[in-house]
């Protein structure tokens, strides 16, 4: 699943091989990065948060099309 435009390795190359690697190209000359997974580390704080986001959208899953029109203009941006 490559996706790379120009040969491998080459002074060309640029774009990502796989969700990891990625070639580019750089005033300092042609890079090469490698992406560490990011591990999910599970805490008591990250679970409760999460249960509670759960529930929350167990909540809003659940509303009527009426009850729902009552949260309209929260995610307005003013401040």
């Amino acid at each position: 699943m490559a996706k790379i435009a120009g040969p491998l390795l080459s002074m060309a190359a640029s774009g990502s091989m796989g969700p990891r690697l990625t070639f580019s190209q750089r005033k300092s000359g042609q890079q090469v990065r490698f992406q560490r997974a990011q591990t999910d580390v599970v805490t008591s704080t990250r679970t409760t948060q999460r249960g509670y986001f759960q529930t929350a959208t167990g909540w809003w899953g659940e509303m009527t099309a009426t009850e729902k029109s009552g949260f309209a203009g929260y995610d307005d941006k003013e401040a």
